[in-house]
């Protein structure tokens, strides 16, 4: 096995860690993604929609251990939350699962569970699915895609190495805020973006 190949499987091994992370925290949001995604996979894998890569991830895949032009504090935080707007929260803006209490736990197991299934239903829809992936070139775009999701973690963490080496004051994570609904509003949203 070479060593890019080597590189590449754990670089998505780490993706994958972090996107179940992501989806634990997002569950209403990425249950929405997910379904939208699903439905849509068929006319992914005639490769007649393709997922555009952002520049954040485009410039990462160049060069992940470049060091910036503006390398001040302010310039690296700015890099970082373009990265964070490209991925999702990092590992460390994730919030704890343990807080969460035995119905929201059964309800997001049981909308991953749901969204899971349909998946696998559209997926299965059609035949030989891997060949079609690899002879419309939808393959291909998924590895290019998947190899920029692979730089831009590193390059985030790489950014987050040089805030920390600077002493720079750490950012706050980039999470939605909790609002208070008013009262007698019983479907206000519960979280402000």
């Amino acid at each position: 096995m070479s060593a890019k190949l080597l590189i590449v499987l754990l670089s998505l091994a780490t993706v994958s860690c972090a996107t179940h992370e992501a989806t634990q925290i997002n569950a209403k949001k990425s249950s929405e993604d997910r379904l939208t995604n699903a439905v849509v996979s068929p006319l992914a894998d005639f490769n007649l929609i393709q997922t555009s890569i952002p520049a954040a991830l485009t410039e990462a895949v160049a060069n992940p251990y470049k060091v910036p032009a503006e390398s001040d504090c302010k310039g690296l935080t700015d890099q970082v939350q373009l990265l964070d707007t490209a991925l999702g929260p990092d590992l460390d803006a994730l919030v704890d699962s343990k807080s969460k209490s035995y119905m929201d736990k059964g309800e997001d197991m049981a909308q991953n569970e749901a969204v899971g299934s349909v998946e696998r239903t559209i997926q299965g829809v059609i035949p030989f699915r891997s060949w079609v992936r690899k002879l419309s070139g939808a393959e291909k775009s998924s590895n290019e895609l998947a190899t920029a999701v692979a730089a831009g973690i590193v390059r985030r963490a790489f950014l987050k190495g040089m805030i920390q080496e600077r002493r720079c004051k750490d950012p706050a994570p980039t999470l939605p805020t909790p609002v208070v609904p008013p009262e007698g509003a019983p479907d206000a949203p519960a979280i402000q973006k």
